[in-house]
């Protein structure tokens, strides 16, 4: 698959600082890199703290040796090469299942993943460096997907976005497939083989869930996503374990049943509520109230908008996930679990607690605009004035944004009361200021003009934000 950039693209091509040249050997273990800086040497390439495992014989191109210290190569000023090389050999695991971030790992004994902080060493985060070119020389038939802009086949454009940002490389058997929703470009990898889902059904669920947050704003929060899909075996679940990457651009790896059927994939939510991640930019604070409580109450909305689950479906879901999130409290405060997270269950109460505040927000800008001005309409506020895809903002500022492009204190203000205070926010009372009972798990739903509002947010046809 090639992808033919424009003309000035090519322009921007020539102008990148540092040209790596990436040779995979015919395991896709062995590595052999070349990375040359076409003006001064940066002072240190870094990479995460097991680069040490992974990487070895570094060395400029005149010979002279350099020794890996723990995350980091230290480079001389004195030195004339501009060429360093290296060695690679990955140690993927192939036990068990993953359950965290990107790692090193092989898929059905054939794909590779590889997490780019184990053995792509790079200049820390620095206006100097802020581009790169990368080749990769691949063995025949194996392909190359990868979070940066894809140039040709095996030659991508990267933003040097900080060490620590995860991202994934991923070696594969199959071709990457490629669709376009409402502008924003998805590179879909399928890793491993699954029984019922297609090539086709993947594409669909993928390309459903983009429109149903592209609904939510109007268009798509990024212009490119690497979308990486692997098998599991682990549990009943359709979707076990999904986790979002931002280094070097907006990525998604899913777990996926491997006898899921294309049903079990749009019925469920953690596509969705991993894309709604990119509707905000990275916080670097640790504030997992707002981190995973935004997109647990998003990923409700764009659902309904994309017509995968009605509006009392979503409904009931919120209702259940409030209740479960309030019971696993066991007295403290969000914020105070937030501190527990590592914690047995602790995570319902701070997602949940999270998506309780973010809808009673919502519902809070609705009725005191007559539905004029909504949540949705803060954060595309926030995407015009103040949304950068590479920086990093702490919960606080994102929340004194907010604030300020609302004109008021009500984020921060509520923030204190229901997050840090408040045991969880009152959303039993939200409910029934939208005329919203509930006979079991069911929704029933009062007339009157707070019915208006209520079915405004899971309105599944207002595309026009």
């Amino acid at each position: 698959m090639v992808c033919v950039l424009p003309l000035c693209a090519f322009a921007e091509l020539k102008k990148s600082p540092i040209h790596y040249d990436v040779v995979v050997g015919d395991d896709l273990q062995s590595i052999e890199v070349s990375s040359c800086f076409h003006g001064a040497l940066p002072s240190t390439l870094s990479a995460n703290d097991a680069v040490g495992s992974f990487v070895s014989n570094v060395r400029f191109k005149n010979g002279r040796t350099l020794a890996v210290e723990v995350d980091r190569v230290n480079l001389p000023a004195t030195q004339t090469s501009r060429c360093v090389l290296y060695d690679v050999l990955l140690k993927p695991r192939n036990r068990g299942e993953q359950r965290g971030g990107a790692e090193t790992r092989v898929i059905d004994d054939r794909d590779m993943l590889t997490s780019i902080g184990d053995w792509l060493l790079r200049p820390d985060a620095d206006p100097e460096y802020q581009q790169f070119y990368i080749t990769f020389v691949m063995p025949k038939g194996v392909h190359v997907s990868a979070p940066w802009t894809r140039v040709s086949a095996t030659s991508f454009v990267g933003m040097n976005t900080p060490v620590e940002w995860e991202g994934i490389v991923a070696f594969l058997n199959r071709a990457p497939n490629r669709i376009n929703i409402n502008g924003s470009d998805f590179e879909i990898s399928i890793l491993g083989d699954f029984h019922r889902a297609t090539s086709a059904d993947m594409n669909h669920w993928v390309g459903r869930s983009a429109e149903g947050i592209s609904a939510l704003m109007g268009f798509f929060p990024r212009r490119q996503v690497q979308v990486i899909i692997s098998p599991s075996d682990r549990t009943n679940s359709t979707v076990p374990w999904a986790y979002i990457t931002r280094g070097g651009g907006a990525g998604i790896h899913l777990f996926v049943k491997r006898d899921a059927n294309l049903e079990q994939l749009l019925w469920d939510f953690s596509l969705p509520h991993e894309m709604s991640h990119f509707m905000f930019p990275h916080i670097d604070s640790g504030d997992y109230w707002l981190i995973e409580g935004l997109p647990t109450y998003l990923q409700h909305l764009s659902m309904v908008r994309s017509g995968v689950i009605s509006s009392q479906e979503s409904w009931s879901r919120l209702y259940r996930g409030f209740f479960l999130g309030k019971r696993s409290g066991r007295g403290f405060t969000v914020a105070a679990s937030m501190r527990r997270l590592a914690r047995r269950g602790t995570y319902h109460h701070v997602y949940w607690g999270g998506a309780a505040y973010f809808f009673r927000r919502d519902v809070d800008l609705r009725i005191r605009s007559e539905g004029a001005v909504t949540l949705l309409d803060i954060l595309l506020r926030y995407h015009k004035c103040c949304y950068e895809k590479y920086r990093s903002v702490s919960g606080d500022e994102l929340i004194n944004d907010l604030d300020l492009l609302l004109g008021d204190d009500l984020f921060s203000r509520r923030k204190s009361d229901e997050i840090e205070i408040g045991e969880f926010p009152d959303f039993m009372t939200t409910f029934k200021k939208l005329g919203i009972q509930f006979l079991g798990n069911k929704p029933v739903f009062e007339e009157g003009p707070a019915n208006g509002l209520a079915t405004q947010i899971m309105d599944p046809v207002r595309f026009d934000r």
